[in-house]
């Protein structure tokens, strides 16, 4: 999936009628509906604006909806460039500054390594007068097509939409 800076990303799971991803579905109520795009420098991104209903301490963020944030974006940024499906293993952030409610957040992903089966990711969420206010690192786990299919209940229509993003290998770091 290639797309122009600032054209969106489309995710091809999110017509599935029983995907309610808490991050990216666009039909969760509660979730964060995320929409990517790629920068300029032609990272993946998503820009975010948080509710009070994420807040933790009045006008704050909860950090653990941040860590979603993070982990989604570079969870699907991986599906986007290297075309697989994978699960979080590790994931490490850094709070810097707060994240406010009713401001609108960008948060840029890249894969820094791969090798051992393993991709690793970093992201930065950035506020609007350009500051990083959160770092996040994590390793991601390919899913492998029979892991997709036993946990999720992927039936064989769904499964033939999305089979190019299992089983096939990485690159090495």
């Amino acid at each position: 999936m290639t797309a122009v800076a600032g054209e969106p990303i489309e995710l091809p799971w999110l017509d599935f009628p029983r995907f309610r991803c808490f991050g990216c579905s666009p039909v969760n109520p509660i979730g964060l509906a995320l929409k990517f795009h790629r920068t300029e420098s032609g990272e993946v991104a998503a820009r975010t604006t948080f509710s009070a209903e994420y807040a933790s301490y009045p006008g704050i963020v909860h950090g653990g909806i941040v860590n979603v944030l993070v982990d989604e974006v570079m969870g699907d940024m991986i599906a986007i460039e290297h075309g697989l499906l994978a699960f979080s293993i590790t994931l490490r952030t850094t709070m810097l500054l707060p994240l406010r409610t009713g401001t609108e957040y960008v948060t840029t992903a890249r894969v820094t390594s791969t090798g051992n089966g393993k991709i690793r990711a970093e992201a930065d969420v950035t506020g609007p007068d350009g500051e990083v206010h959160m770092m996040a690192s994590a390793v991601y786990q390919p899913i492998r097509s029979e892991q997709a299919r036993e946990l999720m209940g992927i039936g064989d229509d769904e499964f033939e939409q999305i089979k190019h993003y299992f089983d096939h290998q990485i690159g090495q770091s």
